[in-house]
């Protein structure tokens, strides 16, 4: 309709809208038929806006304006997020794992891929960034894969119970699951990746963890300092101690007659991820672990 009244032409506004005539006639008797006012005088010498069109178009020239920026605005935000990559990773991902991976990722494109912006959190704020939309990406450490959502398995991580020097279990270095399930441990936070993976081995071996924490505390490192400081054993990704264990400052204590092994998995909403994602997925594939 603004286009007919700015051109003064049905023909015209065709053209420019890149639609046939009969369709921009069909559209506006539609119109017409809809508020049940006449719109638009037709005769040789072209068309006219009726008083009662005149109010319509004026009206809608607001709202056309709105849309338009609405339309910019939203443009706007895709582009700017093309320009980004937010990614979202459980504390030991992202600790252990996504450096080198996202070193990787930017040695492969260069100057000309999108920044990376990381945050870090427990696995279960992880998937909620998800599914609220403030990340792209999700790395977690948790069993489960929550539903609804897209997931591929990257790596695999085994969960370890480690203890100082001057603990009894540090002479054995073994302790059964049922002695495990009764002891007060150092652990993560609920809905940390960590702590679930060891409540659900206990559970699935008939030894449901049965002791109150000895401390919970929300970092890899609070762990860790925790159990060096002798407060009580503790159990931890492997990629968290391998290094105080190699050093001699914490002793790794297994459990009989079980193993704790965790998927760490990317997570997205959608169907399929973005190219970058992909390609950033790719890039983890390709990394010698």
């Amino acid at each position: 309709m603004a286009l007919v009244a700015k051109e003064s032409s049905m023909s015209a506004a065709s053209a420019q809208l890149g639609v046939s005539q009969q369709a921009v006639s069909l559209r506006i008797r539609k119109l017409e038929k809809d508020l049940r006012v006449r719109l638009l005088v037709r005769s040789a010498r072209g068309s006219r806006l009726t008083p009662a069109g005149e109010l319509i178009v004026g009206w809608g020239t607001t709202l056309l304006t709105a849309a338009d920026e609405f339309s910019d605005a939203v443009d706007s935000l895709r582009t700017d997020r093309g320009k980004m990559m937010r990614i979202a990773a459980s504390l030991t991902i992202a600790e252990h794992l996504l450096p080198e991976w996202i070193a990787r990722w930017r040695i492969s494109h260069g100057d000309d891929g999108p920044v990376v912006q990381l945050t870090a959190a427990n696995s279960s704020t992880v998937v909620e960034a998800i599914r609220e939309g403030t990340a792209d990406l999700g790395l977690i450490e948790t069993p489960v894969v929550p539903a609804g959502l897209r997931s591929v398995t990257v790596a695999y991580d085994t969960i370890e119970v480690v203890v100082q020097h001057g603990h009894r279990w540090a002479k054995t270095r073994r302790v059964s699951v049922r002695e495990l399930a009764g002891t007060g441990l150092v652990l993560r936070e609920t809905g940390s990746g960590t702590r679930q993976a060891l409540e659900n081995a206990l559970t699935e071996a008939g030894f449901p963890l049965a002791a109150e924490p000895a401390a919970v505390l929300t970092t890899t490192l609070g762990v860790r300092s925790a159990i060096m400081a002798g407060i009580a054993p503790g159990a931890l990704s492997s990629l968290a101690v391998s290094e105080d264990a190699r050093a001699g400052r914490l002793v790794r204590v297994r459990i009989n007659n079980l193993q704790i092994t965790r998927p760490l998995t990317a997570i997205w909403a959608g169907t399929t991820p973005p190219p970058h994602i992909r390609d950033f997925l790719d890039v983890i594939a390709r990394t010698d672990r």
